[in-house]
């Protein structure tokens, strides 16, 4: 028998089936950004410039999504933040000076 003072794993009454759909969707969003920014940077190949527009397009969006993902699970801080910007910096970086040395 629950103790009523305890709520059920995941949050509801339904055994967490709806804290595991938001996980999965949260995933799948990872998963559509991350495609799409790899089939949109090879189908640029002739062209820097727009490459290097899809990866910041593809930092700016990965960088909303960890913030949307960890505001969620209530483990967003500050440290996060700037953890997800210096990296998405980083890779901006490295692609630019890939792309244009």
């Amino acid at each position: 028998m629950q103790n009523s003072n305890f709520p059920a794993k995941g949050g509801s009454a339904s055994g967490g089936k709806v804290q595991n759909w938001g996980g999965i969707a949260h995933f799948l969003a990872l998963a559509i950004i991350s495609g799409s920014s790899v089939w949109a940077f090879l189908r640029f190949e002739d062209s820097p410039l727009f490459q290097l527009y899809v990866v910041i397009a593809a930092a700016v969006a990965y960088n909303a999504w960890g913030m949307i993902y960890h505001y969620f699970r209530r483990r967003l801080t500050l440290d996060l933040v700037l953890e997800y910007l210096l990296v998405g910096a980083l890779v901006i970086l490295l692609f630019f000076w890939t792309l244009f040395s």
